[in-house]
């Protein structure tokens, strides 16, 4: 990443008023939102790159809109608005296939779909919530916060919905078996994440397991805000097809409460939180924070106009500068080669990560083999994977606290910190570290056995 040189691919400039929102789905679809009241609809045609669908833009809000998402498989675009309204497009024709509307009228902040597909989200002025399910039916309607809820975000396995607020508070429920649970109350809450409000959180797709207890999950979420900061937390959770009963480092057997920095947070049995990382990020409020789909980046944008790209150390790899004012949203294709940042000057750019591509490329022919690996990290052993970088390991060590790392990467948390693990926030006796030889030994032929498909491959092609 850090080798590569980002350049700029194309600016859309179809807008008339600030971009507020962008989604992609795979690496051909854009989809873009902004207070112009339109949606627009762009593909990717080599020779043109990204160009409008012609039946773009989808007109059908009052007001300006605040959010747009693209459905888990790409047939249901549903954008929310000022309006009260979830308005839910047919992708294929641009045909408004439903409207939703939000209770009381709010205005609406944010819509989200489920990874599952099976519940639409969306939150509004008033601190509320409503649950749709794929029917479009309303499952629930519930208050969440006292002020306005801006931004929410699914855990990639839909177990866990986060809700957070302009008051600069975050809200963690346990939203298994599509909402069954009691949602009257949260599993976790974080106060004071942020001084004067949360803009904007995201959950990394990688989930790691406690190797102590091989029951309890812990799960990444960036978070950004007023106060220019980004904050990493780490979330314990117990599933509920575990016996919850059961003892964890991590989460307490009854409610607790317990402090990071100025954040308070309140456990329960169900799950836990923890601060891992503060980064001071930006020189005004960090509108929105967006991890890569490998989990191995983390992107971020901000009042000051510019756009950070960050690993997963909190070290700042990339400031890219272009827009003329705020930068409201970001968006990443599906194999990491391109983003889409919107802003108040009405433009959508859409930069290059790997400084290969042109609008003649064919993005969605362009992985290299490294590309493909990394694309489908859900096909690598997760325990081949470091828990810091996301990356595949090469020279795998034990940690005290149980987990499995990247040599390199522990020991810059080290070097960092005062020895402290980097999953579970808890003190280290040591840092002292182990080979795993025998892990290495399967990373080495699992390699190999890439090596020797792709050649196969290339072999029958």
């Amino acid at each position: 990443m850090s080798a590569a040189k980002t350049t700029i691919l194309q600016k859309l400039t179809a807008h008339t008023s600030d971009v507020t929102s962008l989604d992609f789905y795979g690496n051909a679809l854009l989809v873009t939102g902004s207070s112009d009241k339109t949606v627009r609809v762009w593909r990717w045609v080599a020779g043109s790159g990204y160009r409008e669908e012609p039946f773009s833009p989808l007109l059908g809000h009052r007001y300006g809109v605040t959010s747009v998402r693209v459905s888990p498989k790409g047939a249901v675009l549903a954008s929310a608005s000022v309006d009260g309204t979830v308005i839910l497009w047919n992708l294929s024709n641009g045909q408004i296939s439903n409207v939703i509307n939000q209770e009381g009228g709010e205005a609406i902040r944010a819509c989200i779909f489920s990874p599952n597909g099976s519940t639409i989200v969306s939150s509004d002025d008033s601190g509320s919530i409503c649950i749709w399910g794929q029917d479009k039916s309303l499952k629930g309607h519930v208050k969440v916060h006292d002020e306005a809820v801006h931004t929410m975000a699914f855990s990639s396995d839909s177990d866990i919905l986060l809700t957070a607020c302009t008051l600069g508070n975050v809200r963690l429920y346990a939203v298994e078996n599509d909402f069954a649970g009691d949602l009257s109350s949260a599993d976790c809450s974080i106060d004071a994440a942020h001084d004067m409000g949360v803009l904007s959180a995201d959950f990394c797709k990688i989930v790691h397991t406690d190797p102590t207890d091989k029951c309890s999950l812990i799960y990444t979420v960036a978070t950004c805000g007023t106060d220019h900061y980004i904050k990493i937390w780490r979330i314990f959770f117990m599933p509920s097809n575990i016996d919850r009963s059961r003892r964890s480092r991590l989460i307490p057997t009854s409610p607790q409460e317990h402090f990071a920095g100025q954040s308070t947070i309140y456990s329960t049995e169900v799950m836990n939180a923890s601060c891992v990382q503060t980064i001071s990020a930006h020189g005004s409020s960090v509108t929105c924070v967006r991890f890569n789909p490998t989990g191995t980046l983390l992107f971020s944008c901000s009042l000051d106009k510019t756009i950070k790209i960050w690993n997963q150390q909190g070290t700042c790899l990339k400031t890219l500068s272009e827009h003329l004012r705020y930068v409201n949203c970001l968006a990443i294709n599906s194999d990491s080669t391109v983003i889409a940042s919107g802003s108040n000057d009405r433009t959508i750019v859409v930069w290059d990560l790997t400084s290969r591509l042109s609008v003649g490329s064919h993005i969605t022919g362009i992985r290299s083999l490294l590309f493909s690996l990394a694309v489908k990290t859900s096909e690598i052993p997760l325990e081949f994977i470091c828990p810091i970088t996301h990356e595949l390991m090469k020279d795998p060590v034990y940690a005290e606290d149980g987990f499995t790392y990247e040599r390199s990467a522990i020991r810059e948390w080290f070097s960092r910190e005062k020895a402290v693990s980097p999953m579970t926030n808890l003190e280290l006796s040591t840092d002292e570290l182990v080979e795993n030889g025998k892990l290495k030994q399967q990373i080495e032929d699992y390699m190999r056995s890439l090596d020797v498909e792709s050649g196969a491959g290339m072999n029958n092609s």
